[in-house]
């Protein structure tokens, strides 16, 4: 088959897709065909044919939708082609729309499951409304199933906001029929989300009267199509995917995940799902994104160095110097010196990092960065000088002459004990200096202060004037 030759980058017509292979899908709307000869020179991989059992009624704006993915840069061209099934050219035959070429669903989306009935192994999309059953169903032998963790389903969340604000503020469109099927996830890797049926997406404020609300997601009554219609089924999703079980698909009381969102996350459910119509301030796609974020450790805005400096500007030679820093939303710090990087984990906030230089650096290059951008600051510069060294001064010894002979050895001393003297008797005392003699202190009065400490020991106090008189008086 040859490819389509670009004169019109919106339409194909049906005969140029080549012979179509299997049906691989079918909704109330269409049936969708594998399109294996089907090429298309601005979206490589395999395509598939959806064929409308009706014409659309408005087929002019879905040459509008089709036409504004040519006008995306390359980058949200490619994020656009990854997340979802985004129309990429209208069919037609005889004149008139008959459908869609679009990109295949690639296999992580979906499960290899036995049929029940056949026993044949099979291939089935991994709809969002899997998050809804009871995990103890989930697990059985009839769907058979990885039930996700809570981080998981928060992760799932998160992504479905991710992609839904890009609707909201990049594309400027309306997704419109939010569901339990029209949302694939996978788990596999960091969780993500893709929408299918986007040929029903619409430009924000377009009148769509060809929009359609599944069962148990219409918005409250009297809510035209549009951003607030969009965000009351978020938050339908949010409250069922957090909170599996029984008849949860038909919820919509924001009170059944009070255990399972904080303060915060309560507050922006109880807000998105306002039964007021006009509500005005339900929670945008980019507030539920940036919530998840934060409760998943993830930053939500671009890092900021807040903090930068060396304890010291010189250091010596095998000693290290610390580099203080502070970062707001950083994952990680990279540490440039002398064109060498070091990587450090940065979700702490702050820390000292200790350098090891083995010269002088005029400057020390400092990057903190997350997936949403980085900041880059310097320090410096730092100079490394040599240790010290020790140089050792020649000392002239003295020389101590030499005795020749054998050792001397000295005489060890003897004590001899002394004889039992008796001393003759002492004036004053009842007997020979020795003996001894009974005593007690004497009761002194509190105002007898000096003493005489020989008339203490010997006999009593001595008078005051006697203690202090000059000699002559004493005479």
């Amino acid at each position: 088959m040859s490819t389509p030759s670009g004169s019109d980058a919106v339409a194909i017509d049906l005969a140029e897709l080549g012979q179509l292979g299997p049906q691989v899908g079918r909704g109330g709307q269409a049936t969708v065909h594998e399109a294996p000869d089907a090429r298309l020179p601005d979206a490589p991989g395999a395509l598939v044919y959806k064929r409308y059992k009706t014409p659309p009624v408005q087929p002019a704006m879905l040459r509008e939708v089709v036409a504004l993915r040519s006008r995306l840069d390359q980058a949200d061209r490619e994020f656009l082609d990854e997340r979802t099934t985004w129309p990429l050219r209208v069919v037609h035959s005889g004149g008139s729309v008959v459908g869609i070429l679009m990109r295949r669903i690639p296999e992580p989306f979906g499960d290899r499951t036995i049929s029940a009935g056949t026993r044949t192994l099979a291939w089935e999309l991994r709809e969002v409304s899997f998050l809804f059953i009871d995990p103890t169903r989930l697990t059985g032998a009839k769907l058979n199933r990885k039930p996700p963790t809570r981080e998981q389903r928060l992760a799932v969340c998160r992504e479905f906001a991710e992609l839904l604000d890009f609707f909201h503020t990049r594309l400027q469109v309306v997704f419109g029929d939010i569901n339990a099927r029209n949302e694939l996830y996978r788990l596999d890797g960091p969780p993500s989300v893709m929408f299918i049926d986007c040929d029903g997406v619409r430009p924000v404020g377009a009148v769509a009267d060809d929009q359609l609300n599944a069962p148990d997601w219409e918005p409250p009554r009297g809510t035209q199509l549009g951003l607030l219609s969009d965000r009351y089924k978020f938050g339908l999703f949010v409250l069922r995917a957090l909170n599996p079980g029984e008849q949860v698909s038909t919820k919509r009381d924001p009170r059944g995940a009070a255990g399972h969102l904080d303060a915060e996350g309560y507050a922006l459910l109880c807000r998105a799902l306002d039964e007021d119509p006009g509500h005005q301030d339900r929670p945008t796609a980019h507030d539920w994104w940036r919530y998840f974020s934060r409760l998943l450790g993830e930053p939500v805005d671009p890092p900021e160095l807040t903090e930068l400096r060396l304890d010291r500007g010189f250091v010596v030679q095998g000693q290290p110097v610390q580099l203080h820093w502070r970062a707001e939303n950083a994952k990680i710090l990279d540490v440039v010196v002398g064109g060498k990087i070091t990587s450090f984990d940065a979700t702490a906030g702050s820390g000292t990092v200790p350098l090891w230089l083995d010269r002088s650096a005029h400057r020390v290059d400092v990057l903190a960065i997350n997936r949403l951008g980085e900041s880059s600051g310097s320090v410096g510069p730092v100079a490394v000088i040599p240790p010290p060294t020790i140089d050792h001064l020649p000392v002239a010894l003295p020389e101590v002459p030499q005795v020749a002979g054998p050792p001397v050895e000295l005489p060890v001393p003897t004590f001899t004990p002394l004889p039992d003297l008796r001393l003759p008797a002492v004036p004053g005392t009842s007997g020979p200096l020795g003996t001894p003699k009974p005593f007690s202190w004497p009761a002194l009065p509190p105002t007898s202060f000096p003493y005489d400490l020989t008339d203490l020991l010997l006999g009593g106090p001595a008078p005051h004037d006697e203690l202090f008189a000059r000699p002559e008086e004493k005479s």
